[in-house]
């Protein structure tokens, strides 16, 4: 199964995150077309686009960032018309639709802690889908199969917000050369950090490439939770603004004094971990669990024996402790038991494969119970 340094290889993930992640590209040409046939392949695109059904509007046809259609919306029929016209076919969550991808996007979630997204992107020849432009999250390109002709330009905004999003046309009225321009081929990688304008089209081949994005959280994000954490216990950070604070005098010298003092509030008083907390469950709660077989386990959870193997399914897994409680926050869900169970949850989150019987602090019918409970709540399955 893919992972992130298979995804980097030949490049170790040290190197990469000291010298490119958020500062500059990273292309690893590699001579191995093949390298992601596993992932996807060109023959398997009608089926996964017919798994959308009616409701094709997930799947995007642009060229030169025109759409097909008016609203956008296009049938079955109009996508293999739109393609043999020039125009790119974005198919946005294929990791809902396909296995391999579904995959490869719970492994990256788990290794980055951050939301990830992939889209599929298919180009006929001689074609262009989207006018020179800059992301604001970063990207990844895995160049399944056929090539794309790339230039990348300068960074004019040094990772930029949603809210920068609005100066795209006129830095693309503004664009010189590019600072390196190439061509990505069949089994390639190439790393863009958000801010980087780049241009894409194809000449004499097709392309199929899928667009890993990484929404990361920022600590602005973090911030906005703290902030938010402390105000719902100090009021004084729940009061308005001074009367007439927009003008000069002693309404406005009053709000610097008090922006002051709440910053200093903030600083004494935030409890991060508080506020990863908060993160987490936003990020948690909106991550599916992975579709690896739950309805084998929960048709044959009668037949566990003390001896039964037993392992984590694929995800981020959080101990959590209350007064009364010890439990695992997990992919949409949190499980809680008794604190007389710590020393077995610890056991489960450290163990990544475990016989049930090595269950440690819990009689055998205890333990019995907690792997079927942990099995119907989607943490454990059978080897």
């Amino acid at each position: 199964m893919f992972d992130f340094e298979k995804i980097l290889n030949p490049i170790d993930t040290k190197t990469f995150f000291s010298e490119y992640w958020e500062k500059r590209p990273c292309l690893i040409s590699r001579t191995e077309p093949d390298y992601y046939s596993h992932l996807l392949s060109l023959k398997d695109i009608d089926s996964i686009i017919r798994s959308y059904g009616s409701n094709l509007s997930d799947v995007e046809v642009i060229k030169e960032n025109s759409y097909f259609t008016p609203n956008g919306v296009v049938n079955a029929q109009q996508l293999y018309q739109a393609y043999s016209q020039g125009y790119t076919l974005r198919v946005r969550k294929i990791s809902e639709r396909w296995q391999p991808i579904s995959d490869l996007r719970t492994k990256l979630q788990v290794f980055f802690n951050h939301p990830v997204l992939i889209n599929l992107y298919m180009s006929p020849k001689n074609s262009q889908g989207f006018q020179a432009h800059f992301d604001t999250h970063e990207v990844f390109i895995v160049q399944v199969e056929g090539s794309k002709n790339w230039r990348i330009y300068d960074s004019p905004i040094t990772l930029p917000l949603i809210s920068d999003l609005k100066y795209q046309e006129k830095l693309r009225n503004q664009l010189t050369s590019p600072v390196t321009a190439f061509t990505l081929n069949a089994g390639d990688l190439l790393y863009i950090p958000r801010g980087y304008i780049h241009e894409v089209f194809t000449s004499d081949s097709f392309s199929t490439h899928l667009t890993v994005a990484i929404h990361t959280y920022k600590w602005f994000d973090l911030l906005n939770i703290a902030v938010n954490l402390i105000a719902q216990k100090d009021v004084r950070f729940r009061e308005s603004l001074p009367i007439g604070f927009l003008e000069q005098g002693e309404a406005k010298v009053s709000l610097q004094e008090q922006f002051q003092e709440l910053l200093q509030i903030l600083a004494d008083k935030s409890q991060v971990e508080f506020a990863v907390e908060e993160l987490a469950q936003l990020f948690l709660g909106e991550t599916p669990p992975p579709a690896d077989g739950q309805f084998y386990q929960l048709e044959n959870i009668d037949k566990l024996t003390l001896e039964t193997i037993v392992k984590k399914r694929a995800g981020i897994y959080r101990f959590i402790k209350t007064i009364t409680h010890v439990g695992i926050q997990f992919a949409g869900n949190t499980v809680k038991e008794s604190n007389r169970s710590e020393r077995a949850i610890r056991f489960i989150l450290d163990s990544e494969e475990f016989a049930i019987k090595d269950i440690p602090g819990l009689v055998d019918n205890s333990k019995l119970n907690l792997v079927r409970r942990l099995i119907q709540e989607g943490i454990l399955s059978t080897i």
